[in-house]
Protein backbone atom coordinates (compact mmCIF):
# COMPACT_ATOMS: atom_id res chain seq x y z
CA UNK A 1 0.00 0.00 0.00
CA UNK A 2 2.08 3.30 -1.39
CA UNK A 3 1.43 6.72 0.72
CA UNK A 4 -1.47 7.72 -1.18
CA UNK A 5 -3.51 4.69 -0.56
CA UNK A 6 -2.59 4.69 3.28
CA UNK A 7 -4.08 8.24 3.06
CA UNK A 8 -7.23 7.21 1.52
CA UNK A 9 -7.85 4.72 3.53
CA UNK A 10 -7.97 7.18 6.67
CA UNK A 11 -9.90 10.29 5.18
CA UNK A 12 -13.52 10.49 5.53
CA UNK A 13 -16.31 11.89 3.46
CA UNK A 14 -18.56 14.53 4.75
CA UNK A 15 -21.44 16.11 3.66
CA UNK A 16 -22.38 20.11 3.72
CA UNK A 17 -23.91 21.59 7.26
CA UNK A 18 -21.53 17.91 9.18
CA UNK A 19 -20.06 19.72 12.48
CA UNK A 20 -16.51 18.41 13.38
CA UNK A 21 -16.56 20.04 16.86
CA UNK A 22 -18.40 22.33 18.88
CA UNK A 23 -16.87 25.25 20.86
CA UNK A 24 -16.45 23.89 23.99
CA UNK A 25 -15.65 20.54 23.35
CA UNK A 26 -12.53 18.38 24.35
CA UNK A 27 -9.94 18.13 21.31
CA UNK A 28 -10.17 14.82 20.14
CA UNK A 29 -8.66 15.04 16.47
CA UNK A 30 -7.14 17.43 14.25
CA UNK A 31 -8.77 17.46 10.73
CA UNK A 32 -7.24 18.16 7.64
CA UNK A 33 -8.64 19.50 4.13
CA UNK A 34 -8.31 17.04 1.42
CA UNK A 35 -11.01 18.22 -0.53
CA UNK A 36 -13.67 20.99 0.61
CA UNK A 37 -14.11 23.76 2.85
CA UNK A 38 -14.84 24.43 6.70
CA UNK A 39 -16.45 27.15 8.44
CA UNK A 40 -14.91 28.41 12.07
CA UNK A 41 -17.22 30.14 14.01
CA UNK A 42 -17.57 31.29 17.68
CA UNK A 43 -20.44 32.59 19.97
CA UNK A 44 -19.90 36.49 20.94
CA UNK A 45 -22.49 37.42 23.42
CA UNK A 46 -25.84 36.13 21.13
CA UNK A 47 -24.01 35.75 17.99
CA UNK A 48 -22.32 33.48 15.64
CA UNK A 49 -19.36 35.20 14.51
CA UNK A 50 -17.40 33.95 11.44
CA UNK A 51 -13.88 33.50 12.09
CA UNK A 52 -12.23 31.83 9.05
CA UNK A 53 -12.97 29.55 6.17
CA UNK A 54 -10.38 26.47 5.75
CA UNK A 55 -9.82 25.29 1.99
CA UNK A 56 -7.57 22.40 0.86
CA UNK A 57 -4.40 21.87 2.62
CA UNK A 58 -5.00 23.82 5.66
CA UNK A 59 -6.51 21.99 9.19
CA UNK A 60 -8.53 22.61 12.11
CA UNK A 61 -8.74 21.17 15.64
CA UNK A 62 -5.16 21.52 16.71
CA UNK A 63 -5.48 24.20 19.28
CA UNK A 64 -7.40 21.89 22.17
CA UNK A 65 -4.65 19.27 21.21
CA UNK A 66 -1.64 21.44 21.86
CA UNK A 67 -3.12 23.29 24.32
CA UNK A 68 -5.20 20.36 26.15
CA UNK A 69 -8.26 22.61 26.39
CA UNK A 70 -11.36 22.93 25.31
CA UNK A 71 -11.98 23.64 21.22
CA UNK A 72 -12.16 27.79 20.75
CA UNK A 73 -14.44 27.49 17.63
CA UNK A 74 -17.16 25.33 16.21
CA UNK A 75 -15.86 23.72 13.16
CA UNK A 76 -18.78 23.07 10.05
CA UNK A 77 -18.39 21.83 7.00
CA UNK A 78 -19.33 23.93 4.00
CA UNK A 79 -19.64 22.00 1.05
CA UNK A 80 -18.99 18.21 0.24
CA UNK A 81 -15.56 17.46 1.70
CA UNK A 82 -12.87 15.07 2.26
CA UNK A 83 -10.78 14.94 5.71
CA UNK A 84 -8.05 13.20 6.96
CA UNK A 85 -8.56 12.90 10.55
CA UNK A 86 -5.13 12.52 12.77
CA UNK A 87 -5.78 11.13 16.74
CA UNK A 88 -3.83 12.81 19.47
CA UNK A 89 -0.90 9.94 19.44
CA UNK A 90 -0.54 9.64 15.56
CA UNK A 91 -0.22 13.88 15.70
CA UNK A 92 2.58 13.81 18.46
CA UNK A 93 4.46 11.22 16.80
CA UNK A 94 4.51 13.50 13.79
CA UNK A 95 5.83 16.46 15.57
CA UNK A 96 8.24 14.74 17.04
CA UNK A 97 9.96 13.81 13.85
CA UNK A 98 8.64 16.13 11.29
CA UNK A 99 10.15 19.83 11.55
CA UNK A 100 8.78 21.01 8.46
CA UNK A 101 5.51 20.49 10.74
CA UNK A 102 6.25 21.28 13.40
CA UNK A 103 6.75 25.21 11.65
CA UNK A 104 4.36 24.94 9.64
CA UNK A 105 1.97 24.05 12.83
CA UNK A 106 3.45 26.89 14.57
CA UNK A 107 2.87 29.68 11.80
CA UNK A 108 -0.71 28.84 11.28
CA UNK A 109 -1.12 29.11 15.09
CA UNK A 110 0.80 32.25 15.14
CA UNK A 111 -1.55 33.84 12.15
CA UNK A 112 -4.83 32.80 14.37
CA UNK A 113 -3.45 34.43 17.45
CA UNK A 114 -2.93 37.66 15.60
CA UNK A 115 -6.63 37.37 13.72
CA UNK A 116 -7.95 37.46 17.03
CA UNK A 117 -6.14 39.84 18.38
CA UNK A 118 -7.44 41.72 15.77
CA UNK A 119 -11.18 41.02 15.92
CA UNK A 120 -10.86 41.37 19.83
CA UNK A 121 -9.90 45.19 18.65
CA UNK A 122 -12.46 45.09 16.27
CA UNK A 123 -15.07 44.18 18.50
CA UNK A 124 -14.32 46.77 21.34
CA UNK A 125 -15.61 49.40 18.68
CA UNK A 126 -19.48 49.80 19.28
CA UNK A 127 -19.40 51.92 15.58
CA UNK A 128 -20.30 49.32 13.10
CA UNK A 129 -18.93 51.75 10.29
CA UNK A 130 -15.55 51.88 12.42
CA UNK A 131 -15.15 47.68 12.41
CA UNK A 132 -16.31 48.36 8.93
CA UNK A 133 -13.50 50.51 8.17
CA UNK A 134 -10.64 48.31 10.33
CA UNK A 135 -12.10 45.11 8.88
CA UNK A 136 -11.70 46.94 5.02
CA UNK A 137 -8.15 48.05 5.67
CA UNK A 138 -7.17 44.63 7.16
CA UNK A 139 -8.37 42.97 3.79
CA UNK A 140 -6.27 45.47 2.05
CA UNK A 141 -3.24 45.19 4.32
CA UNK A 142 -3.49 41.31 3.63
CA UNK A 143 -3.71 41.64 -0.01
CA UNK A 144 -1.54 40.57 -2.96
CA UNK A 145 -2.69 44.12 -5.05
CA UNK A 146 -1.63 47.41 -4.23
CA UNK A 147 -4.09 49.02 -2.24
CA UNK A 148 -7.23 47.68 -3.97
CA UNK A 149 -8.81 44.13 -3.48
CA UNK A 150 -12.43 42.43 -3.54
CA UNK A 151 -14.65 42.88 -0.65
CA UNK A 152 -14.64 39.08 0.63
CA UNK A 153 -18.25 37.43 0.17
CA UNK A 154 -18.80 36.77 4.10
CA UNK A 155 -17.60 40.28 5.24
CA UNK A 156 -20.60 40.85 7.02
CA UNK A 157 -20.72 37.74 8.94
CA UNK A 158 -17.37 37.98 9.59
CA UNK A 159 -18.30 41.37 11.10
CA UNK A 160 -21.28 39.96 13.13
CA UNK A 161 -24.00 42.27 11.26
CA UNK A 162 -26.11 41.69 8.21
CA UNK A 163 -25.89 42.86 4.16
CA UNK A 164 -28.14 46.13 4.74
CA UNK A 165 -26.39 47.35 7.48
CA UNK A 166 -22.94 46.91 5.11
CA UNK A 167 -24.17 48.07 1.97
CA UNK A 168 -24.93 51.41 4.77
CA UNK A 169 -21.29 51.60 5.61
CA UNK A 170 -19.52 51.01 2.36
CA UNK A 171 -22.16 53.92 1.19
CA UNK A 172 -20.95 56.14 3.44
CA UNK A 173 -17.78 55.53 3.22
CA UNK A 174 -18.14 55.95 -0.68
CA UNK A 175 -19.98 59.25 -0.25
CA UNK A 176 -17.29 60.38 2.28
CA UNK A 177 -14.76 59.96 -0.29
CA UNK A 178 -12.60 57.48 1.71
CA UNK A 179 -12.70 54.71 -0.87
CA UNK A 180 -13.95 54.25 -4.47
CA UNK A 181 -16.12 51.20 -4.79
CA UNK A 182 -16.52 48.93 -8.31
CA UNK A 183 -19.44 47.00 -9.63
CA UNK A 184 -17.18 44.10 -9.56
CA UNK A 185 -16.74 44.78 -5.40
CA UNK A 186 -13.29 45.65 -6.05
CA UNK A 187 -12.79 48.67 -3.16
CA UNK A 188 -9.49 50.82 -3.15
CA UNK A 189 -8.78 53.32 -0.21
CA UNK A 190 -8.61 57.06 -1.31
CA UNK A 191 -6.12 58.31 0.97
CA UNK A 192 -5.06 56.56 4.23
CA UNK A 193 -4.37 59.66 6.03
CA UNK A 194 -8.20 60.57 5.97
CA UNK A 195 -8.62 57.38 6.03
CA UNK A 196 -6.68 56.58 8.99
CA UNK A 197 -7.93 60.46 10.41
CA UNK A 198 -11.62 59.53 9.78
CA UNK A 199 -11.24 55.83 12.05
CA UNK A 200 -9.58 57.93 14.27
CA UNK A 201 -12.47 60.24 15.02
CA UNK A 202 -14.56 57.03 15.23
CA UNK A 203 -12.78 55.28 17.86
CA UNK A 204 -12.24 58.64 19.87
CA UNK A 205 -16.17 58.86 19.89
CA UNK A 206 -16.52 55.42 20.98
CA UNK A 207 -14.25 56.45 24.19
CA UNK A 208 -16.29 59.45 24.88
CA UNK A 209 -19.34 58.35 24.85
CA UNK A 210 -18.68 55.24 26.73
CA UNK A 211 -16.97 57.81 29.44
CA UNK A 212 -20.48 59.79 29.25
CA UNK A 213 -22.45 56.61 30.29
CA UNK A 214 -20.31 55.72 32.57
Amino acid sequence: MDREQALEKHTTNFEPGSVLFYEGDPGSKIWVISEGHIQLTKRVCSEEILIEILGPGEFCGELALVTGETQPTTATVLDNAKLLGIEPQQFETMLRYNGELCIRMLKKMAGRLNEAHFKIATFQLKSTLGRVMMQLRNEIENSDTANKTVIPAELAQLLGIDDVELQCCLQKLVDKNLITLSKENVYSIVSNEEYSRYLNYLELKDRYDFSEKN
